[in-house]
C-alpha cells in the first residue's frame, strides 16, 4: 500500500510539472506581437517630437514677430496692443497644439513621458534664443524709456505661451 501510495504522488507531480512547464500555443505569436508594439511605440515617438518641433517652431516664430513689432521702437502705448494682439492669435495656435500635446497623453503614457524629456532637453535653447533676440528691445524699453510692463510683456508673457502649450 506504501509504495502505491508513493508511486501516485510521484505521477502527480510529474503530470503537474509536465503541463505547467509544456509548450505554450502563444509562444510563435509573441514575436509578431512584440515588433507590432515596438513598431507603435516608434510611430508614437515620433508623433510626440513632431508635436513638440511644431510646438517650439511656432513659439520661435512668435518670437520673430514680436521682435519685428520692437524693431522700430514704437512707444509703449503703441507697441502694448499689438503685442496683445500677437500673443491672443499665437495663444490660439498654442492651445491646438497643446489639444495634440494632451492626446498623445491619451494615446500612449509612455510616448508622451519620452515627448515630455524632448522638450525638456529642447525647450531652454528656444527660450535663450528669444531672449537673444529680444534684447535689443529690452535694454530699450526698460534702460531707455523704463516701461518695465513692455519687457514683461516681452519676456515673461511670451513664455507664457510656450507654457500653455504643454500644460497637464
Amino acid at each position: 500500500m506504501k509504495k502505491k501510495t508513493q508511486l501516485l504522488v510521484f505521477l502527480y507531480i510529474a503530470m503537474t510539472l509536465l503541463t505547467a512547464c509544456g509548450p505554450k500555443a502563444e509562444t510563435p505569436q509573441a514575436p509578431a506581437a512584440a515588433a507590432k508594439t515596438e513598431t507603435q511605440a516608434a510611430a508614437a515617438n515620433d508623433a510626440g517630437v513632431q508635436i513638440i518641433d511644431e510646438i517650439l517652431a511656432t513659439f520661435d516664430q512668435c518670437v520673430a514677430d514680436a521682435a519685428a513689432l520692437a524693431k522700430d521702437k514704437p512707444e509703449a502705448a503703441v507697441l502694448m496692443p499689438q503685442l496683445e494682439k500677437l500673443y491672443a492669435d499665437y495663444g490660439v495656435k498654442m492651445a491646438a497644439l497643446n489639444a495634440k500635446f494632451l492626446a498623445l497623453r491619451d494615446r500612449d503614457i509612455f510616448a508622451f513621458r519620452r515627448t515630455n524629456g524632448y522638450m525638456t532637453d529642447n525647450r531652454p535653447k528656444h527660450v535663450f534664443n528669444k531672449d537673444t533676440v529680444l534684447s535689443p528691445a529690452y535694454v530699450y524699453y526698460n534702460l531707455e524709456k523704463g516701461e518695465p510692463a513692455v519687457v514683461d510683456m516681452l519676456s515673461n508673457k511670451i513664455t507664457k505661451l510656450l507654457d500653455d502649450a504643454v500644460k497637464q
